[in-house]
């Protein structure tokens, strides 16, 4: 059994699409960000940072991180097939593509939704929004060229884990002036992505819709 401590449209997106992928038993239990339940000093113990998501397996084994719950999963899992094996000729590019999401997308993404993370001066806060949306949509842009030279995924043909988490940050660009899913090849991927029904289960579990 996993626990998966997760928020609506958080970085647990992803994870949580591949628990319904494995089919094995999970419990979710939803950290209320609203009402500050992540700073509660029972969760501080299992996630330090205050954030989520957090997975807890074997149970009293803990980890926190989207990206490496991901990845661990996967390999747990060999079955889903979500991730091309040591020595597949896709295991390369699939590496590099989940550190650029995680490294390089997700830190422009973090600038615009939480500007209060880094700055406390209300002005350069907003500075920094607009400049992490800017370098967001030129991060897209690149992606978006990538696919139409050699997609329809970001490994070729074949959908992995990486593909699911590139679709979770699309989803975060909703309420941007661009969002990432106005891209052709970025809203190829993103309805392949959701026409997967392990991807469907997680979005009306979590209550929450994806714009495409």
């Amino acid at each position: 059994m996993y626990k998966l401590y997760w928020s609506p449209g958080g970085a647990n997106m992803t994870p949580h699409a591949v628990l319904e992928e494995t089919g094995a038993p999970f419990e979710l239990i939803k950290v209320d960000l609203d009402l500050g339940q992540q700073r509660d000093p029972k969760y501080l113990k299992l996630n330090p940072h205050a954030r989520v998501p957090t997975l807890v397996y074997d149970d009293d084994k803990v980890m926190y991180e989207s990206a490496a719950i991901s990845l661990f999963l996967t390999e747990r899992h060999p079955e889903t097939r979500l991730a091309p094996l040591p020595g597949d000729p896709d295991r390369g590019p699939f590496l590099q593509w989940m550190a650029h999401l995680t490294n390089t997308v997700q830190e422009a993404l973090m600038h615009y939704w939480h500007p209060d993370f880094y700055i406390e001066d209300a002005r350069r806060q907003a500075e920094l929004k607009q400049a992490g949306e800017e370098r967001a949509g030129r991060h897209f842009g690149f992606i978006d060229r990538q696919l139409a030279e050699s997609g329809p995924f970001l490994c070729g043909s074949k959908l992995y884990v990486c593909d699911y988490f590139l679709a979770m940050l699309v989803r975060w660009t909703r309420l941007m002036a661009t969002p990432a899913h106005t891209n052709p090849s970025l809203n190829t991927l993103v309805r392949a992505v959701m026409a997967r029904p392990a991807y469907a289960r997680m979005l009306k579990a979590e209550g929450i819709e994806q714009p495409v």
